[in-house]
């Protein structure tokens, strides 16, 4: 299809026109040379989609994609913007719109601009966001934020340059587009959770419909659950930053989905399981048609999982995906089949400047994340995009075709403005104008066209002058950052070499700490073994010195005991001797005696008893004294016994002498006694 021309004058007022005309009219009548006061220039509205809004209200034309109409003139009211729909139909119906809230007061939505530019059907534009971002970054809520409904696709993904992790729970945040008034590129960064627990939920991007449903990527606490938007629930429209035109709308099935590769079609949407990472697509190749899909491996953590759904309302944990592509859909007409490790502790890796890369924040102040009803943050300027022709697609319009269709749109201005004077002349009853007063105000015209040029071309140098300043401010503010993440860096560094060499003196400290405790438990041990030795030494002395004491008592008493025996046979003798008289008062004596040596024995018993209670430890030596003391008893008794015996047999044998010798003495003849 033909080129489309980046320039278009806008069209000027009638009344203003007819003003001028009157004006000039007037000045001819009256033959005064005196100029009209200066017009207020045209508004140049148009900016990027990526751009940063612009700071002063009036700017000169200049080339340009498309021009929204400029404000009139002050005689004429300017007209209110068209408001956006307040209610659409529910998403169970396939050919219902979808259900969107009106934007806040002092946003324009789409459908607000008259001639609000549609280039999502232009195969020949490409989108300004494929040469100039906003990158900044955004400071994710600890919420799961509300929805916003936006009418285009965001952009195919860039390329980022990940540092290694700096520490095990860090986390890859960012890496992908979010809603700011426009599609921004929300830079990733290694970050902490901000509390125990807390989980990366990553951006949410639905194809409901002819709308793109959008939920910023936050932190997720650990007792919640991502809810997606249900059907029939009415989402806030995304309103639109003043100066952005429309982009490319979804292109691709119904569901959830990730933006396309780097260097993809813009428009193309890629789908995806729920809280799957953009960043896995930046590995595969660009596509120029609708095809390639993310396959994910997920946790659920309720019920099924379904892509290509409107209404989702479980949770999962994506941790593996297979991206496939048909040969029809990549730019390099082959398929496409690889698997992704989806885990934001390890970003996938991507070499950086070979395909679009995304450029560095200009500031390190992160934005806050997009909220309806919120007052837009501001944004600094938009970036070039590295590792693309800066053409973008789309080359400009040659000088002379851009002189030639001014000077006619000059001509048809100056046409018209004849026109109406001539009508407003006829309704007056006044003559037509002549060819000179013709002239004079075409003259007149040329002379505000003029000053009106020169008016837009001083404004366009102070234009590019406050940007060079802020380039100027921008690039100083850069390197002052830079300079203090430095410094940050070094003093963080700094701190963690301290900390090391604290962490490896404490575990100095510890481990000798835990060699002296070893080496005091292995003295100690010794002692004790020692003094275990000691004892059982001392244990063993005394159990021999008691056994030669026993020894000895065996042998005086194996002495006692012969000699005992020997008393014991001569008393025997004697008691032989004695009469059988005396043999019961003996036995009775010794009944006696005995009865005597058994109670004697049980009082020693109980005495040993007692001295086993007191003292266990004297209890042997108490037993052999016990044993001792009854033996030496029986000793006395027998002695005592063996003593009565042989006395009683002396006294036998005296009685039996005495009877022999008075028989001699006694004569034979001698009768008894009288």
């Amino acid at each position: 299809m033909p080129a489309r021309s980046s320039v278009r004058v806008a069209p000027f007022g009638l009344h203003a026109l007819a003003l001028l005309a009157l004006g000039v009219l007037a000045a001819c009548s009256k033959e005064s040379a005196a100029p009209p006061p200066p017009v207020a220039a045209a508004s140049d509205a148009a900016a990027s989609d990526a751009m940063a809004p612009l700071p002063a209200p009036m700017q000169a034309p200049a080339a340009v994609a498309t021009q929204a109409p400029p404000p009139p003139l002050p005689q004429v009211p300017a007209q209110a913007p068209a408001t956006a729909p307040t209610h659409v139909a529910a998403n169970d119906d396939p050919n219902a719109p979808l259900e969107v809230a009106p934007p806040a007061a002092g946003y324009a939505n789409e459908s607000t601009y008259a001639n609000a530019p549609v280039y999502a059907d232009d195969p020949g534009y490409a989108g300004d966001e494929q040469q100039q971002v906003v990158s900044v970054y955004v400071d994710p809520p600890l919420e799961q934020p509300a929805p916003v409904a936006v009418d285009w696709a965001p952009p195919p993904m860039l390329v980022e340059e990940v540092p290694p992790q700096p520490y095990p729970d860090a986390v890859w945040t960012g890496g992908y587009w979010g809603w700011q008034g426009r599609w921004v590129w929300c830079a990733g960064r290694w970050a902490r959770p901000p509390r125990h627990g807390y989980r990366w939920h990553e951006p949410y991007y639905e194809h409901r419909h002819d709308k793109v449903v959008y939920m910023p990527a936050y932190w997720q606490a650990p007792d919640r659950r991502f809810i997606a938007p249900a059907a029939g629930v009415a989402i806030a429209a995304a309103v639109i930053a003043a100066g952005v035109h429309a982009g490319h709308h979804a292109d691709g099935p119904q569901g959830v989905f990730v933006p396309p590769p780097p260097g993809s079609r813009p428009g193309i949407i890629v789908p995806a399981p729920l809280n799957t990472p953009p960043r896995v697509v930046v590995g595969a190749p660009p596509v120029v048609n609708v095809g390639m899909r993310v396959n994910g491996n997920v946790d659920n953590d309720s019920h099924d999982v379904t892509n290509n759904i409107i209404n989702i309302t479980n949770v999962t944990n994506v941790r593996n995906v297979t991206i496939v592509a048909p040969a029809t859909a990549t730019a390099n007409r082959q398929d496409f089949h690889q698997a992704v490790v989806a885990d934001p502790h390890r970003p996938p890796p991507a070499l950086a400047g070979t395909r679009p890369t995304a450029p560095v924040p200009r500031t390190t102040r992160a934005v806050a994340a997009w909220q309806p009803g919120h007052q837009p943050p501001a944004l600094p300027a938009a970036q070039p995009v590295r590792g693309i022709a800066p053409s973008g697609g789309r080359p400009a319009p040659p000088p002379a075709a851009v002189a030639t269709e001014t000077q006619a749109m000059q001509q048809a201005r100056q046409a018209q403005m004849i026109q109406q004077a001539q009508q407003q002349r006829a309704q007056q009853g006044q003559p037509p104008l002549t060819s000179q007063q013709e002239q004079a105000l075409k003259s007149r015209e040329a002379q505000v066209q003029a000053m009106q040029q020169q008016q837009a071309q001083q404004q366009a140098q102070q234009r590019a002058r406050q940007e060079q300043a802020q380039k100027v401010q921008a690039e100083q503010k850069a390197r002052q950052e830079q300079a203090a993440k430095a410094q940050q860096e070094q003093a963080q560094r700094l701190q963690q070499q301290q900390a090391q060499q604290r962490a490896q003196q404490e575990q100095a400290q510890r481990a000798q700490a835990e060699q002296k405790a070893r080496q005091e438990q292995a003295a100690k041990a010794q002692q004790e073994q020692e003094q275990a030795q000691r004892l059982q030494q001392q244990q063993a002395q005394q159990r021999a010195q008691q056994e030669q004491a026993q020894k000895a008592q065996a042998e005086q008493k194996t002495r006692q005991e012969q000699a005992a025996r020997a008393q014991q046979e001569q008393a025997q003798r004697l008691q032989q001797q004695q009469a059988q008289e005396r043999v019961q008062r003996l036995q009775a004596q010794q009944a006696q005696q005995a009865q005597q040596a058994q109670q004697a024995q049980q009082a020693q018993q109980a005495q040993q008893a007692q001295a086993e209670q007191k003292a266990r430890e004297q209890a042997a030596m108490a037993q052999q004294e016990q044993a001792l003391k009854a033996r030496q008893e029986q000793v006395q008794k027998l002695r005592q016994e063996q003593a009565a015996k042989a006395s009683a047999e002396a006294e036998a044998k005296a009685r039996a002498d005495a009877d022999a010798r008075k028989g001699k003495d006694r004569k034979p003849g001698d009768g008894p006694s009288r």
